[in-house]
């Protein structure tokens, strides 16, 4: 019972968040997330001033984990792309004079149909921030197995 608490202790060492640094110019750094195509989804602290300070986190995403992250971050971009052209075509449709009774009803009808199928790309966009959520909590959960199995294969083939 304590190897498994000294177990779980030491994977919790290794994702412990230290207080935020401070930065050369002697201010507090925050937190941000990186989504470039070599660390996608890694935490990292910032300056305000002088950017980028060091990683949170201590190892970089690879594999198939990493081609996940990278999808998933795509794809919030792209619906969010969407989610714009909707937004500005909303506003041209706004914008326009309504002239006549049958442009006002052609017009409204649009309005709605856009007006749907943006409320369709929002609920599009929070499923796929959950999906990404529980991504991330099986990549950090796999990895907490893959500590955890390594280390109990280590002390089996220290006896």
């Amino acid at each position: 019972m304590e190897n498994s608490s000294s177990s779980a202790n030491s994977f919790n060492d290794g994702y412990t968040q230290m207080e935020n640094p401070i930065c050369r110019c002697r201010k507090v750094t925050t937190m941000a997330k990186s989504w470039t195509d070599e660390n996608p989804g890694r935490k990292f602290y910032k300056c305000d001033t002088h950017g980028f300070l060091c990683w949170a986190d201590k190892e970089k995403p690879f594999g198939w984990q990493k081609i996940s992250l990278l999808e998933a971050r795509d794809q919030i971009r792209q619906q969010k792309e969407q989610l714009k052209e909707l937004n500005e075509s909303l506003r041209a449709c706004n914008d326009k004079d309504l002239n006549g009774a049958d442009s006002g009803m052609m017009n409204l009808e649009m309005f709605e149909k856009i007006a749907e199928e943006k409320r369709k790309l929002e609920i599009e966009a929070m499923a796929s921030k959950e999906k990404e959520k529980l991504l991330r909590q099986f990549i950090v959960i796999s990895w907490g197995g893959f500590i955890v199995v390594t280390a109990m294969i280590l002390t089996m083939a220290k006896k």
